[in-house]
């Protein structure tokens, strides 16, 4: 009876020796390897290149899997390991370049080393690139296997095998290099001037412009619905709809509850705030309270913002989901000139100017008329500076700058 392969397990971090130095040490003797990272950059490749391109002449069977993702893997290791490629066939071993980040809706990224030869099998799972950092400078952690825990060849042919069926990853050739070069010159080009950008940004006194400002000139080019021209032109159409509406819905006598909310749907739509639409069964439960706040403001001669946010409050603290968002919306219905909306996209643009002070998630509990009276002082000098229109176009910047970021936050639009 056989005794079963020892199986053992250990953490390897970046310390006296990195992950670099394992690596090398298991590639000395390797017939088998499989490589897998997100990330591929010369000063992680120049660690390992000198035991692979041994251990190629020796007839290496090797297969890469390399991202392109974030434009962070630089063609000269894709052109490095393809070199190695007759190396190994002239030894009758072979070696495979597969790349992944093309045109597909999720990122590459596993950091796996596996390892073959006489002394049986090894794998290094964890967060290492194959970057100066990822294998020797930075703090990463990795589980390293050895045994039988480490017999993993079938399990990952068979992963590699689904993305290339998947297309998720294809083989690499010249004019694929060639041309993610040629993207990536780009991208690192403008990266660098949008961190020098987001420098001056972070520095600059509040209501400076730098960031909208090149958010604007971004949402002009675009010539899609998300862009200046459509949105704003969309907002306009929608202005004096929702105006209306909202006059419908103070002269008529109180509707019945499903009268109200079909007539309550008819102007959320016409609004652009996102998420309002989830509490129109609260708000049309409260439809006569609603009606006597929209017949109040239709008689309140002022357009001081303070005045008419308080009155609007006082009705709408008894309205669930009826909150800051849909206050407002009626308030830039009424006015888009004076009066802007107030809600997560808007807090998070006047951020995007360095003016703060503003809950980041606006409610009935946190924003009074005082505080919506200041909101509106600093969102009208903002306006100005940006040379635009009135709060409508100001709101369809927020908005886009809102909805470029990669967050899954919840533009909840309605409120306690």
């Amino acid at each position: 009876m056989g005794i079963a392969p020892k199986t053992l397990v250990s953490l390897l971090e970046n310390a006296d020796e990195g992950h670099g130095d394992e690596i090398r040490r298991h590639l000395e003797r390797a017939t088998h390897f499989i490589c897998i990272v997100a990330f591929a950059k010369f000063s992680g490749w120049k660690l390992i290149r000198d035991a692979l391109t041994e251990r190629a002449s020796k007839g290496l069977k090797a297969t890469f899997v390399v991202g392109l993702d974030f434009y962070q893997s630089e063609p000269r290791v894709l052109r490095a390991i393809r070199l190695l490629q007759s190396k190994a066939a002239a030894s009758n071993g072979v070696i495979n370049l597969y790349l992944g980040g093309g045109p597909r809706r999720d990122t590459l990224h596993p950091k796996v080393y596996w390892f073959k030869g006489p002394a049986g099998q090894a794998l290094i799972v964890g967060s290492a690139n194959m970057t100066s950092g990822g294998l020797s400078g930075n703090y990463e952690l990795s589980a390293q296997l050895s045994g039988s825990a480490a017999k993993h060849q079938a399990w990952l042919e068979a992963w590699i095998a689904a993305r290339i069926k998947a297309k998720d990853i294809v083989e690499a050739t010249e004019g694929m290099i060639k041309d993610y070069e040629k993207d990536r010159n780009i991208y690192q080009a403008a990266m660098k001037n949008a961190e020098r950008q987001a420098a001056r940004s972070m520095k600059a006194d509040a209501g400076h412009t730098i960031t909208l400002e090149a958010l604007l000139v971004e949402m002009r080019g675009d010539e899609g619905r998300d862009g200046f021209d459509q949105s704003t032109a969309q907002r306009r159409r929608n202005l004096p709809m929702a105006r209306a509406q909202i006059a419908v819905l103070a002269r008529t006598p109180d509707l019945r509850r499903s009268d109200f909310l079909a007539a309550y749907e008819k102007l959320i739509g016409l609004w652009h705030s996102g998420g309002i639409a989830r509490g129109k069964t609260k708000v049309a439960n409260r439809s006569a309270r609603f009606q006597a706040a929209l017949r109040a403001l239709a008689a309140e001669p002022s357009d001081d913002p303070a005045i008419l946010f308080d009155l609007l409050q006082e009705h709408f603290d008894k309205i669930p989901r009826a909150g800051t968002n849909v206050l407002t919306e009626i308030l830039h219905a009424r006015d888009p000139s004076r009066f802007p909306v107030m809600n997560q996209n808007s807090v998070a643009g006047m951020a995007l100017a360095n003016i703060t002070g503003y809950p980041r998630a606006p409610d009935k509990r946190s924003v009074d008329g005082a505080r919506y009276a200041r909101f509106a002082a600093d969102a009208e000098r903002l306006r100005q500076s940006l040379g635009l229109a009135d709060f409508s176009e100001l709101d369809a910047l927020f908005n886009f700058a809102y909805w470029k970021k990669d967050e899954e936050d919840d533009e909840d639009g309605d409120d306690e």
